[in-house]
């Protein structure tokens, strides 16, 4: 659907539903009790609930045991007032409602005459005494003053316990669960790109692009545990976003923030390099980023119709350096250019250090380091309207339009990338009567992604991997051309339907719903068309003598994936108030997932990717008030979680499907049937006849993964606006997802690590039946047979803004365990013995032992802010490898066959278990502070300076995979454990101007 269409819908939406009842987002209650000066309950109290800044309202009458519950209202503060005859009318005003969140509030009424009313002064409780999960909320005030350096708003996820960034894919990750499992929704619609995992537009979010900005939320809720079968598909818990609509006011604003190269220090060098004797710290080179925009929003008309629109631009130029560390591999291509022109291409914009002299010799050849440049260009709309027909009706419709592009001088990544969303949401809320809510919800969603590279059409278009694997210098192994992956395309179109109804009675609050979403992928993904070959030495290089290469045969036309995919939910769900001080919230969710099927494959088990349709998760709540003021809580769950499992792992079964002419990802060597000398043009859709065939397909048992999940925390007000909590978090996944090569079978040293043959058993006959010797290749299947392990224990203290600062903080001590850390590859074996997934059980690469996060406000005299947030991280585990048994295990002898690390043997005897080595904690402290200047009675103008990582503490990490072999090796302490990669930046420097009204 094109953008034109999309605004289409959107008016004629707005045009027919202007006659007929349709609500802003359903984001938070308001319950409680109403009782006489007695105690005694009352019935019958008319009890309302009004926007301060819309003007919208919501009334509901107290049943027979005095209780009330105002559903599906807005976030914002709220005046509640209760009124009956024969008693004055109370009013509570200053209530916060935030995202998601169950406001608890009793009132008590005075005999006496309704029109006379009793204002109680007082902020709502800080303590959310009927939740039995806990939460976290991240308003307005802390989105405006805290210091994000990429103005992402998931950023604010972070604050919150056991939420953290993969370190691999830059997923959020959630109580130790893959990120793929944490759930991401906006407006209450799914946020996710059913294809890739991550946040819908997320390659264009993991290179400094958004696709909500962050002055377009207005406030979001993080639930890691305990939460109700109303959400499904996220095992690992949820973001919920709101974003902003107008008010009765005009207002407004517009800012601008910059940085360069003048507010940036020198990058010091890793580790690593300083053992290979690269000491001198990298001075930035010249570079912008400038983030602009503006909003608007206010009333069409008073207490009923109100508008938001805004608009976000980031103009990003960033010079980077990429290096030629092989010894004398860039001379090798320039001598390679001599008799093929074609060749000089691959190290444009790269200067020869003076290190050495004409190669092709090894050790005294020249390496060389370019210089090159990326541009960013990333605009974002935002236009939403909300209209109440009446006190039983109101709508809510948005649209969120994204455009991307990111172009590079360096030809050797994905040097052009384009990608844009668009989000068309309409959603209705009907109360029905005192007691019944009625929720109806559509999203009609785009992600349309190109990642190209420059690379093609210039000749040599193919990846040239030298890996001379005894070399001395531990520089022996380099890479050239265009990445194997590309080009890639995809499109994806999703609809969601949601329905939630909700009926109060008695002590009961029950609500039913279904969720459906019908997600049409295209795609195309035909990793090394162009070839990926290995050289062994630099004189192979210049001779053409290629050791081994790997071609993608099979159709190379967009869409080489063309598919629909159907996921739907039920669920039943009721919170029941056995008492003043108890609630019991019990319910369960039905999930299904309908995957493509009659698929064209050599395989029988291939020809139907299996649906997952017997998803039955049930889910048991309480929240226990202890005292009598109701000022704590006891809160706790179990519950069974159920995790989409991304169509990408889905891909290879219709594009490697076995049959002419999708052969796959094949393997050869020189002289095997399919090998293509590099330089010479593939055929990709003919390969030839005899080629051993891939394969790839999901296994007929496959399901999505589970997860099991126990919580248990108490929280209390121990002074006013201050609170502390502690809480449990045990957590057991199932069934998550590993790759396996069926075609490849492995003997055991005495240690009993595996030794993979190089010969592949499987011949097209064994499959077909037919008499067929044509071997075959790679059979990669999906198998649900990972396990995980998670424990956590938090203790947190938060302070509410008031006398002019807020305050939070948390620490965390875990344990986060796995079969593999896979999120979800497509490519890649992951478990080193598939008879044994348990072999490779021990630390998830996302393990971090303790946590400490501690963020904050306050407003200082004479107009000025400060912010700040904090965080020590405990050190990532990393892997340790035998570099003389990992590739005669693993490579040598079974060259194309992409296996886990073989690890070493540890002075015991035994294998060095998976991830036993560990990283270095590191801590960071970033700060905000601003100035604000009121003019003209409702005009402000804000000035602020934000530094981040202000002590300038770079750190780096060691990574399972390192630059050299070298490094890998425990047996080598001159360099094994040294870091490569940079995870904490140097320290940088931004400015920023706001204006509003």
């Amino acid at each position: 659907m094109s953008r034109m269409k999309a605004a289409a819908i959107f008016c004629l939406a707005l045009a027919i539903l202007g006659t007929g009842g349709l609500h802003a987002q359903v984001t938070g209650e308001i319950e409680g009790a109403v009782t006489d000066d007695s105690g005694g309950a009352l019935p019958g109290v008319t009890v309302t609930a009004t926007n301060e800044e819309t003007g919208l309202s919501r009334t509901v009458v107290t049943n027979a045991e005095g209780f009330y519950d105002i559903k599906a209202i807005s976030s914002g503060t709220y005046t509640v007032s209760a009124s009956l005859d024969g008693f004055q009318t109370t009013l509570k005003p200053g209530i916060k409602v935030f995202t998601g969140q169950v406001v608890t509030v009793d009132l008590s009424l005075q005999v006496g005459q309704v029109t006379e009313s009793i204002t109680v002064t007082g902020e709502s409780p800080i303590v959310e005494t009927a939740r039995s999960s806990a939460a976290s909320y991240v308003g307005e005030k802390e989105i405006e003053a805290l210091p994000i350096s990429g103005r992402d708003f998931t950023d604010f996820a972070f604050l919150t316990p056991t939420v953290q960034r993969d370190s691999v894919r830059g997923f959020v990750t959630m109580s130790g669960q893959r990120g793929i499992y944490s759930g991401l929704n906006i407006d209450g619609t799914d946020a996710k790109s059913a294809f890739f995992a991550y946040g819908r537009g997320g390659e264009a979010t993991e290179n400094d692009g958004l696709v909500v900005a962050q002055d377009t939320v207005k406030e979001f809720q993080v639930v890691v545990n305990g939460f109700a079968p109303e959400y499904g598909t996220s095992g690992g818990g949820y973001i919920n976003v709101i974003t902003k609509g107008g008010t009765n006011q005009l207002k407004g604003n517009a800012f601008f923030y910059t940085r360069d190269e003048g507010l940036k220090e020198d990058l010091e060098r890793s580790p690593l390099d300083q053992s290979f004797g690269r000491t001198d710290p990298i001075e930035p080179d010249e570079f912008s980023r400038d983030n602009y925009g503006a909003s608007i929003g206010g009333p069409i008309k008073k207490d009923r119709t109100h508008y938001f629109f805004s608009f976000d631009q980031t103009d990003r130029t960033e010079p980077f350096s990429r290096s030629i560390n092989a010894r004398g591999l860039y001379d090798a291509v320039l001598v390679r250019a001599q008799t093929d022109p074609r060749f000089a291409a691959l190290v444009d914009g790269y200067t020869p250090r003076d290190d050495g002299v004409a190669a092709p010799d090894p050790v005294n050849g020249r390496t060389a380091t370019g210089l090159f440049q990326r541009d960013v260009d990333n605009l974002i709309l935002f236009g939403k309207i909300d209209h109440q027909f009446n006190d039983a009706n109101t709508f809510t419709g948005r649209i969120n339009l994204t455009d991307y592009e990111r172009l590079s001088t360096f030809a050797d990544e994905e040097s052009e990338k384009y990608e844009d969303t668009m989000s068309l949401v309409l959603q209705n809320v009907s109360v029905i009567g005192s007691n019944k809510v009625n929720e109806f919800r559509i999203q009609i969603a785009e992600d349309n992604l190109d990642r190209l590279s420059t690379r093609v059409g210039q000749g040599i278009e193919a990846e040239i991997d030298y890996r001379a694997r005894n070399a001395d210098d531990g520089n022996e192994e380099g890479s050239l051309g265009k990445a194997n992956f590309l080009p890639i395309f995809v499109e994806e179109e999703k609809l969601q339907i949601q329905n939630n109804f909700s009926y109060l009675f008695g002590n009961h609050d029950t609500k039913f719903g279904f969720d459906y979403q019908q997600d049409d992928l295209a795609q195309l993904f035909a990793g090394r068309r162009d070839g990926e070959y290995d050289f062994n030495t630099l004189e192979d290089f210049i001779n053409n003598n290629a050791s081994f290469v790997e071609i993608f045969f099979g159709d190379v036309t967009f869409p080489n994936y063309d598919e629909t995919q159907e996921v739907y939910g039920l669920y039943a769900q009721d919170s029941y108030k056995h008492s003043a001080n108890l609630s019991i919230n019990y319910g369960i969710r039905y999930s299904g997932t309908k995957n493509p099927d009659n698929l064209p494959h050599l395989f029988p088990d291939g020809r139907d990717i299996p649906d997952d349709t017997d998803n039955i998760a049930p889910r048991f709540g309480f929240a226990w008030t202890p005292d009598a003021e109701g000022k704590s809580v006891v809160r706790g769950g179990i519950g069974l979680f159920f995790g989409r499992t991304p169509s990408l792992v889905f891909a290879s079964q219709v594009q490697e499907n076995g049959l002419f002419p999708n052969a796959g990802r094949v393997g050869v060597r020189p002289g095997d049937i399919g090998f293509v000398p590099l330089g010479e043009d593939i055929d990709n859709e003919n390969p030839p006849p005899g080629i051993a065939v891939a394969a790839g397909f999901v296994d007929p048992d496959y399901e999505d993964a589970e997860t099991l999940r126990i919580n248990l925390g108490y929280e209390r007000e121990f002074m006013p606006d201050w609170s502390y909590g502690v809480d449990l978090v045990w957590a057991d996944g199932e069934k998550l997802l590993e790759n396996i090569d069926i075609n490849r079978t492995f003997t055991t040293d005495s240690a009993g690590r595996p030794i993979y043959s190089s010969r592949r058993p499987l011949t097209r006959g064994d499959v077909t039946g037919e008499v067929d010797d044509t071997p075959l290749a790679e059979v990669l299947t999906r198998q649900s047979i990972g396990e995980s392990e998670y424990r956590a224990l938090t203790f947190s203290v938060k302070k509410r803004f008031s006398d002019r600062y807020q305050l939070q903080a948390h620490y965390t001590y875990a344990e986060d365990k796995d079969t593999s850390s896979n999120e979800r590859s497509a490519t890649s074996v992951t478990l080193l013995r598939p008879d044994d997934p348990r072999y490779d059980f021990g630390f998830s690469e996302r393990d971090i032992r303790n946590r400490l996060v501690v963020s904050g406000l306050v407003e200082l005299p004479w107009d000025f802010t400060l912010s700040g947030i904090y965080e020590y991280r405990g050190g990532r585990p990393f892997n340790p490898v035998d570099r003389s048994a990992d590739f005669p295990n693993c490579g040598f002898t079974a060259l194309g066959f992409d296996c886990p690390d073989i690890r070493p043997i540890g002075d015991d005897g035994n294998v060095l278990a998976r991830n036993s080595f560990r990283n270095e904690s590191f801590d960071r402290l970033d700060l905000r502070i601003g100035k604000f200047f009121e003019f003209g009675g409702r005009y402000r103008a804000d000035v602020f300076f934000e530094i981040f990582n202000v002590f300038d503490d770079q750190e780096f990490e060691v990574e399972d995979s390192f630059r050299g072999d070298r490094q890998r090796d425990p047996s080598n302490t001159e360099q094994f454990g040294l870091a490569s990669s940079r995870v904490l930046d140097s320290r940088e420097m931004q400015i920023g101007v706001r204006f509003s009204f």
